[in-house]
C-alpha cells in the first residue's frame, strides 16, 4: 500500500510539472514509463534477483504452454527447426560481412556509417546520434515485446521437441531495457546432439527474421490498399526546360499521356523530339510517407509523395538530352507520388511508422544476434559448426568473438571520433 501511495504522489508530481510547463509531454511520459518499471520491480522484489545493473525474475509459468505447443505440432516444429538453421547460417555470414563493411565506412569517414543501439527516450520522433538511435519509448516497448516473445518462445519450442528440459522462463531488465528468457537445462543441452543445439541456437533469430518478413508483407499490403499511384514527384534541374518553366511537384500528365510512375515518364518522353513544345500537368505534393512495394530491393522503404488536388499546367519546349539523342525535360525524380484513399492520413502515418519500427527491430536484432560473438546465439552456432571440423574450435571461436566484438564496438563509437 505504501508503494502505491508513493507511485500516486510521483505521478501527480510528474503530471503537475507537465501542466506548469516544467517538462515536456515526451519527458513526462518517459518518466512515467520509468516509474512504472520501478514500481513493478519493487512490488515483486522478493522474487527478483539483482546482479549489478541487471534485474532477473524467474518463474515456472509458461513452461506447460511451451510443452503443449511443441507436443501438439511436433512434425511442423521439426521442419521449422531445420529451416531455421538453413536460414541462420547465411544470416551469420551476411551479418558479419555487413558489420565489417560498415566499420570500413566509419574508418573512411562516412557520416552515416556504423550501426546504432536502439534505445527509448523522451522524444516524439526518432532521433539519430552517433552510435545511438533514440525512439519514442512506446514504439520501443512494443517493438521489443514483439522481438522478445517469438524469439524466446521459439527457443523453448526447439528445446522441447528434442526433449531438452526448460528450467524456467522469466523477464530480465538491464537498467531500463526489458527482456525475457527461456532457461534450458544447460548440462542437458550441452550433451545433446549437434543438430539439436544448432536448432536451438538458430531458433530465436529465425523467429525474428520471420516476424520481420511478416510485418513487411503487412506494410506492403497496407500501403497498397491505402494509396493509388498518381504520378512522380520531381525537382527541376538547374538551367533546364523544367527549371525555366518553374515545374515543381508531381507530374501526372504530358500532353494526353497519363503518367503514374517513373517508367511511364521515361516512356512518354521518348515519344517526343528535341524542340517539341508540350503541356506538362502537375499536382502539388510533399514526400511525407514511406512506400512498401515488392521489387528487387523490397527491403528498403522508399519515400512517397502524397498529392492534393491543386493542379498546375506548364508549357515547356524540350531540349536535346545531354547524354543521348532523345528529348530532355530536365527533372530529377524524387519519389513515387500517390493519392490517399482513406480519410485520416495521420492515422496511416502512425500505424505505418509503428510497423516500420517493428520491422527494423525484428530484422536488426535477428541479424545482430546471429553475429559470431559468444555468448550470442550466433557465437554458439558458430562454435558448433567449427567444432564439427576441428578440435581447435573453442580457440577459433574465442578469437573470432574478440575480433567481431571490437568491430561492433568500433561501429558504435567510431563515428564519434572519426
Amino acid at each position: 500500500m505504501k508503494e502505491f501511495a508513493v507511485f500516486i504522489l510521483l505521478f501527480i508530481a510528474i503530471i503537475g510539472s507537465y501542466s506548469y510547463n516544467f517538462i515536456s509531454i515526451d519527458l513526462a511520459t518517459f518518466l512515467l514509463f520509468i516509474l512504472v518499471l520501478g514500481l513493478l520491480i519493487y512490488r515483486d522484489r522478493r522474487k527478483v534477483d539483482f546482479d549489478k545493473i541487471v534485474f532477473m525474475r524467474r518463474t515456472k509459468k509458461g513452461r506447460n504452454f511451451i510443452d503443449k505447443t511443441a507436443r501438439n505440432h511436433r512434425g511442423f516444429w521439426k521442419i521449422v527447426g531445420v529451416v531455421g538453421v538453413i536460414v541462420a547460417i547465411p544470416v551469420l555470414v551476411f551479418g558479419s560481412l555487413f558489420l565489417i563493411s560498415q566499420a570500413a565506412s566509419v574508418a573512411a569517414g562516412a557520416k552515416e556509417g556504423g550501426v546504432r543501439l536502439l534505445l527509448p527516450g523522451p522524444v516524439s520522433v526518432p532521433t539519430s546520434m552517433p552510435g545511438v538511435f533514440v525512439v519514442p519509448w512506446w514504439i520501443w516497448v512494443i517493438g521489443v515485446a514483439i522481438v522478445i516473445i517469438p524469439h524466446e518462445f521459439m527457443h523453448g519450442i526447439m528445446c522441447r521437441i528434442d526433449k531438452v528440459k526448460i528450467k524456467s522462463v522469466g523477464w530480465i531488465l538491464l537498467v531500463v531495457i526489458p527482456g525475457a528468457f527461456v532457461e534450458p537445462d544447460e548440462k542437458q543441452l550441452k550433451k545433446s546432439k549437434r543438430s539439436t543445439k544448432l536448432k536451438v541456437y538458430a531458433a530465436g533469430s529465425f523467429a525474428n527474421i520471420a516476424t520481420a518478413l511478416i510485418v513487411l508483407v503487412i506494410m506492403a499490403s497496407f500501403f497498397s490498399v491505402s494509396f493509388t499511384n498518381s504520378g512522380v514527384y520531381v525537382n527541376a534541374i538547374n538551367n533546364t526546360p523544367a527549371w525555366n518553366a518553374g515545374i515543381n511537384g508531381t507530374i501526372t500528365q504530358i500532353e494526353n499521356y497519363k503518367i503514374s510512375n517513373e517508367m511511364e515518364l521515361k516512356s512518354v518522353l521518348s515519344n517526343f523530339s528535341p524542340g517539341d513544345t508540350v503541356m506538362v500537368s502537375t499536382l502539388e505534393g510533399n514526400a511525407v510517407v514511406s512506400q512498401f512495394r515488392f521489387s528487387i530491393d523490397f527491403l528498403i522503404p522508399r519515400p512517397a509523395a502524397v498529392t492534393n488536388n491543386i493542379a498546375h499546367n506548364y508549357t515547356v519546349m524540350l531540349e536535346n538530352h545531354p547524354e543521348s539523342s532523345g528529348a530532355y525535360l530536365g527533372v530529377a525524380v524524387m519519389a513515387q507520388s500517390v493519392s490517399y484513399n482513406g480519410e485520416s492520413l495521420y492515422s496511416y502515418v502512425m500505424v505505418s511508422t509503428l510497423l516500420m519500427w517493428i520491422y527494423i527491430f525484428s530484422l536488426g536484432i535477428g541479424i545482430v544476434n546471429m553475429l559470431p560473438i559468444k555468448p550470442l546465439d550466433g557465437g554458439l552456432l558458430f562454435e558448433e559448426i567449427v567444432g564439427k571440423f576441428t578440435k581447435h574450435g573453442k580457440n577459433i571461436v574465442r578469437a573470432v568473438s574478440i575480433i567481431m566484438l571490437i568491430i561492433l564496438l568500433f561501429n558504435l563509437i567510431g563515428p564519434i571520433f572519426v
